[in-house]
C-alpha cells in the first residue's frame, strides 16, 4: 500500500484560509482529512508525490492522513512544517513537526525518529526520509503543510467506481 506525501504553502487573509490554500496546493483541500497517529502499516511504501492528482476521490470523502502544519499572521515570520518517516519490516513511523526554519524542523524530526526507534524493537530497514516545506509570511497570513495521505476511509459515490 503506498502512502503518498503531499505538501504545499498558502496565503490568505486568515490563518485558516492560508491553511486551506496550502491544502489546495497539495490537492487535498476537497477531502475531509482524518488525522492519524503516526504508524505506517506493515508492507506500506512512502511515495513523495507533491500533490494528489485531481479527482482522485469523491469530494468530501473522509481520507486518513498524518498531518504537519504551521501557520502565522506575523509579517516577516518564517514558518516550516515537516514529516519524517522510517520503515521497518513490521511497519514504520511518521513524525510530524513544525518549527521556525527548515533546519530546526529537520533537527526535531531526526530527534523524534530516534526516539521512536528506541521505543520499538523492530527490524529497521534503513528506508527513511524527511519532507519539510517553509514559507515567509508577508502581507497576509501564511501556512505550510505536509501530509502523508493513506486512503479514503469512506467511499463516496462515483459513476466510474473510483
Amino acid at each position: 500500500m503506498p502512502v503518498e506525501l503531499v505538501w504545499g504553502t498558502g496565503t490568505a487573509t486568515t490563518e485558516l484560509g492560508a491553511f486551506d490554500a496550502a491544502l489546495s496546493e497539495a490537492n487535498v483541500h476537497n477531502y475531509n482529512l482524518v488525522e492519524l497517529s503516526s504508524i505506517v502499516p506493515e508492507g506500506a511504501t512512502v511515495d513523495c508525490v507533491g500533490e494528489l492528482e485531481p479527482g482522485r476521490w469523491t469530494t468530501g470523502d473522509l481520507v486518513a492522513a498524518v498531518l504537519a502544519s504551521n501557520t502565522s499572521t506575523e509579517s516577516g515570520d518564517r514558518i516550516a512544517a515537516g514529516l519524517g518517516w522510517e520503515l521497518a519490516d513490521e511497519g514504520g513511523v511518521f513524525m510530524e513537526n513544525e518549527a521556525p526554519t527548515v533546519d530546526a524542523c529537520e533537527e526535531l524530526l531526526e530527534a523524534n525518529l530516534a526516539d521512536a526507534r528506541r521505543l520499538r524493537d523492530w527490524n529497521w530497514t534503513g528506508e527513511r526520509g524527511t519532507q519539510v516545506v517553509d514559507h515567509v509570511v508577508e502581507d497576509e497570513a501564511g501556512a505550510a503543510v505536509v501530509a502523508a495521505v493513506f486512503h479514503p476511509i469512506s467511499a463516496g459515490h462515483r459513476a466510474d467506481d473510483r
